[in-house]
């Protein structure tokens, strides 16, 4: 990969993301154990899932665990910069993280480049992870070689939350913003936000926000107050 001038590129990464933080489910157990292997069993893989399915938090939490050795890119934000850019020095680590490659599917930009990264991985024997909102065979306008070599990893898919799995979530992500929710308040936002991760860590950061700035207390007729479950994340 061609090294030009660097340029500034908004790459974060949420410290919520770690695997202490993680929702596990029965059927992310095989993943959860493929993901969390150590560096000398850790192999690529591609995941794939709807939107709020938790693919950026696994792919967040794999580097987290592998620390300096990886690199975690979100194509979606990524996709309008120059992709030598993004992928100077990717492949130096020892753990790559694309998020979104679905993102690019229109890009024919990226697709050489990423070809080059994957067939780089499968020489230096790198982690490659890469996470999708559809698995690699429907993926008709990436380059043939490319989804080819995707198709050819072992490949998870995410299920989506259960309100159970919702309502963990919005204790878990309340108790580390230091917020105190009852019961009520949990089975009452629960019943109405969608089954979507993202979403519901929207909703508890502007709850949050709220509670602060108004210095209430976070009872039900304060958050049928507030109205965010009305602005788009409600079912």
């Amino acid at each position: 990969m061609t090294q030009g001038v660097q340029i500034p590129l908004p790459i974060r990464r949420e410290d919520f993301a770690t695997w202490h933080n993680w929702i596990s489910r029965p059927a992310t157990l095989t993943l959860e154990q493929w993901l969390s292997a150590g560096p000398s069993e850790r192999g690529s893989a591609y995941l794939w899932g709807g939107a709020g399915t938790g693919k950026s938090h696994l792919l967040q939490a794999s580097c987290e665990l592998a620390g300096y050795e990886a690199r975690y890119i979100p194509l979606r934000e990524l996709r309008d910069y120059p992709p030598d850019q993004v992928l100077a020095g990717a492949d130096a680590a020892n753990l790559i993280a694309l998020d979104d490659i679905d993102s690019i599917e229109h890009e024919r930009a990226w697709h050489e480049s990423l070809f080059a990264l994957y067939n780089h991985c499968e020489e230096s024997g790198a982690c490659l992870l890469v996470t999708a909102r559809r698995p690699p065979q429907q993926m008709e306008q990436v380059l043939a070689d490319l989804r080819s070599r995707l198709s050819s990893l072992p490949v998870f898919q995410l299920p989506n939350f259960s309100e159970d799995h919702v309502a963990e979530l919005l204790r878990l992500r309340a108790s580390a913003a230091g917020m105190q929710l009852s019961a009520d308040v949990v089975s009452y936002c629960t019943l109405r936000l969608p089954r979507d991760a993202s979403a519901v860590v929207t909703f508890v950061q502007q709850l949050d926000q709220l509670s602060l700035s108004h210095r209430r207390t976070i009872t039900i007729p304060f958050v049928r107050e507030s109205g965010l479950l009305n602005q788009g994340v409600a079912r």
